[in-house]
Order: C-alpha cells, then sequence, then structure tokens
C-alpha cells in the first residue's frame, strides 16, 4: 500500500519567519521524499483568499491519503477553515521550534478551533528535516491510506457462518461504520453453481499454469482432489471479479473443508484474502493486514502456551500463501475431515503482529500482539507458526479472557503496532494492545 501525502503552508506577512515559510515548505516535502513517501507540494503558502483557493485549487483532484499544513509562523485560523469549504481532507498541523515566528501557539490556536467545529486534527512538532517527524508523519498517512483502502473493500460471504461460534456473529453495519468494507452476502448456489460448471479439462488446464507453483510441492492428495481445489478456486475467482470483491470468508466448516483451501492459498498470492468458518470480521482483518504487510496473512487460532519457552503456538487447517512457508510444502487431505487439498507447511521466522477484531457496535474491538515468529515443527498439521514474546504469556492469556477478544488471530509480517493504534484512533475502534 503506498501513501501519498499533500503539503501547504501557512503564514502571516507580518510575522518572523514569513519570507522562510516557502523554504520551510520546500525542506519539509523534500526529507519526506526522500524517506521514500511520495509528496504532492503545492508550493502555496497561504496569507488571504487568493492563496487559500490557489491551494484549494492544487489540491482538488489529489488522492493524497492526509494533508501537511506547515505552519511556518503565527497565522490568521480563518485560512483554514476557508479551506475545508474547498477541500476537506485529513489534516496534520505539522509545527516547527522557534521561538519568534509563533508556530506552535498558532497550531495550538488551530487545534482548538477544530475541536470547536469537530474538525479531527494530527499534530506533528519538531525540525522540518527531523526523521523523527518524518516517521511520525508516515504512521498517520498510513492509517488514513488504510482506512481509503478498507472504504473500497468489498468483503464476499458464502454461507453466512459455521454453527456453533456465535462469537464471530458480524455486524454490517459496525462494519461499514468503523472498518469502512462493505459485505457482500453471496447464496451457496452463486459459488456452487460456478465449480459444477467447470471441466475437469478445464481444471487441468489451470493446473497446468500452476505447475510452477505445485512443482516442488509434496503431492499426498488425490488428482481428484486436486481437481475439485481447482474448479473452487476458479469459482472463487470468477466472483471476485463479478462483485469487485477482495476478501472472502466462507463458512467452510464442515461442508467445504478440503475444499476451498488451496483456493485460498493461491487467492491469497493474488491480493485477495480468505478467511475460514464465515468469519467475516477477520476475513476485513486479513485484508488490513495485507494492506500493510504486502505479504500473504495467516489465518489461525491460538491453540497451546508454553511457559516455559513464553511462546504461543497459532495454526489452523492450511489455506496460507505459498510465498510464507519455511521450507517443504505439502498438498494434502484436510485434518478432521481427511479430504480434498490443504497446503501444510511452517512458516518463515521473523517479527511479527497477531490481528483479532471481534465485538460489535460501539464495543466493535482490534486487538493486538507483536512478537517474534520461531522456527518451529508441524506441531499442528496446517500453517502453524510459534511466536515468542517479550511479556509473560501467561498474563497475556489472562487479558484476552478478561477483554472478550475472540479466538481467532491473523497473522501478519512485520510490526504494525503503531499503525494499528493510530487506525483505530481515527475511526473510534476500542484497541487493545495485549
Amino acid at each position: 500500500m503506498k501513501i501519498k501525502v499533500a503539503a501547504v503552508a501557512l503564514a502571516h506577512p507580518f510575522e518572523v519567519g514569513y519570507d522562510e515559510a516557502m523554504p520551510l515548505l520546500n525542506k519539509t516535502a523534500e526529507t519526506l521524499e526522500k524517506e521514500g513517501v511520495t509528496c504532492l507540494n503545492t508550493g502555496v503558502v497561504m496569507h488571504d483568499l487568493d492563496t487559500v483557493k490557489a491551494a484549494a485549487d492544487a489540491l482538488k483532484g489529489t488522492d493524497a491519503d492526509v494533508l501537511l499544513i506547515c505552519i511556518a509562523t503565527w497565522s490568521e485560523d480563518h485560512h483554514l477553515l476557508d479551506l475545508l469549504s474547498y477541500v476537506d481532507m485529513p489534516i496534520i498541523l505539522r509545527a516547527y521550534p522557534a521561538f519568534d515566528t509563533g508556530s506552535l501557539c498558532c497550531a495550538h490556536q488551530i487545534g482548538a478551533v477544530f475541536r470547536d467545529i469537530g474538525k479531527k486534527c494530527e499534530f506533528v512538532y519538531g525540525d522540518p528535516d527531523s526523521s523523527e517527524c518524518v516517521g511520525e508523519v508516515v504512521t498517520i498517512a498510513t492509517a488514513y491510506a488504510l482506512k481509503n483502502a478498507m472504504s473500497k473493500l468489498r468483503c464476499g460471504n458464502v454461507g453466512g457462518r459455521v454453527k456453533g461460534m456465535t462469537e464471530i456473529a458480524y455486524d454490517e453495519f459496525a462494519i461499514k461504520k468503523k472498518l469502512g468494507a462493505r459485505i457482500v452476502n453471496l447464496y451457496e448456489d452463486e459459488l456452487n453453481s460456478k465449480v459444477e460448471a467447470m471441466t475437469d479439462e478445464e481444471a487441468e488446464a489451470i493446473l497446468e499454469e500452476k505447475k510452477g507453483t505445485f512443482a516442488p510441492c509434496k503431492m499426498l492428495s488425490t488428482k481428484e482432489g486436486m481437481l475439485e481445489s481447482i474448479k473452487y478456486y476458479a469459482a472463487m475467482k470468477a466472483l471476485a471479479e463479478e462483485y469487485g470483491l477482495g476478501a472472502f470468508s466462507i463458512a467452510c466448516y464442515t461442508k467445504y473443508m478440503g475444499k476451498i483451501c488451496l483456493g485460498y492459498s493461491l487467492l491469497s498470492e493474488e491480493g485477495i484474502v480468505g478467511a475460514c468458518e464465515g468469519d467475516v470480521t477477520n476475513a476485513i482483518t486479513m485484508k488490513m493486514m495485507y494492506e500493510l504487510s504486502g505479504k500473504p496473512i495467516n489465518n489461525t487460532d491460538l491453540l497451546y502456551i508454553d511457559e516455559k519457552a513464553n511462546t504461543i503456538l497459532f495454526a489452523h487447517c492450511g489455506s496460507s500463501g505459498f510465498s510464507i512457508a519455511d521450507g517443504d510444502i505439502e498438498l494434502a487431505p484436510v485434518r478432521l475431515a481427511e479430504r480434498g487439498v490443504c497446503t501444510k507447511f511452517c512458516v518463515k521466522p521473523g517479527t511479527v503482529t497477531a490481528v483479532n477484531i471481534c465485538g460489535h457496535g460501539e464495543d466493535l474491538r482490534l486487538s493486538y500482539m507483536v512478537g517474534e515468529a520461531v522456527k518451529c515443527g508441524m506441531e499442528f498439521p496446517g500453517n502453524p507458526v510459534k511466536i515468542k514474546f517479550d511479556r509473560d504469556v501467561m498474563q497475556m492469556n489472562r487479558e484476552i479472557m478478561e477483554k472478550g477478544i475472540g479466538h481467532h488471530w491473523m497473522v501478519a509480517y512485520g510490526d504494525y503496532s503503531k499503525e494499528l493504534d493510530c487506525f483505530c484512533k481515527i475511526n473510534g475502534i476500542v484497541n487493545y494492545r495485549i
């Protein structure tokens, strides 16, 4: 997910530092660009209505995630009110250290005005070439970019949720309000009719296309199982194209076990995520983490706590993307049902963030934990990941119970704690770091 920041300056011609407003704007934008951030520098210093209109013209039609207001001096706050009447974007107030320009006090003044009109804003303070400030801007911009991306997400649900998991019942209104995504509820016939319409010869042709992916894998499933799984993969891909879906959730337990798993693995490498057991909310969680990490997400249950090693084992049946495998991959019948195809492998070591979203209405809550995925064996037949934590794992276990957090955890490579905290803040989501 790429982020884009727009920048405009604000200054008063009577104040000390006005002549440095444009160089300050340019330096701030250049510093962002050097750190790999796309920055649209409007080249405008707002100080009257004409310059406000010029800034608005430069901003219209842009797809910037946030607008950086570079406050060079104390200025009249109504210029920003006027700007918002033309272009209403997420705003970061950027103030700079100086005892005689009034930059900081102007930021405080605008912050008070924004609160009174109900306009949210973020705040960054420091020198224009500060790498720490760049990091803050990037975190904020990433959270807003994620919000933008999620507002365009359509998540397909087939079959509702599985029986016996009331915890994963999804709240379409809360999801739309707080996460941005829209749920597309699909009839099972829409999936199955596409599977039934595909011939074995057509499935064979797709198998041939995917032979580079499957060649290194140890094949334990039957040919019939592979063909059926490929048909489900093709059917899901067709539904994704038809409805513009970026995520799936299918009530797989027990009807579709071993049928959709391989398709989920293949689709995850194409940017379409798939959650098990009809857990719509965590299908959306998977897409969020895919947008942040750019890598397939491991759909897991929290299974076992090792107090001595201070690790937690997470795993599920086996439907993760091939690119996160650490070593051999088996294409094998799914556990319990002992049929079809799932992808079995241990995952790569590295820093990971495990995320769960559950709840309803105003109590929709996002919980996460950050740790280090360490080497492990096939301790659970699927895609096990063993995570070592700095915190006491038994205390983490107690907190999960105390806070009423669900049992599905979506594991992504990287530490996204700052981005998730910011995303939850701007969207009004209850947020727990475990």
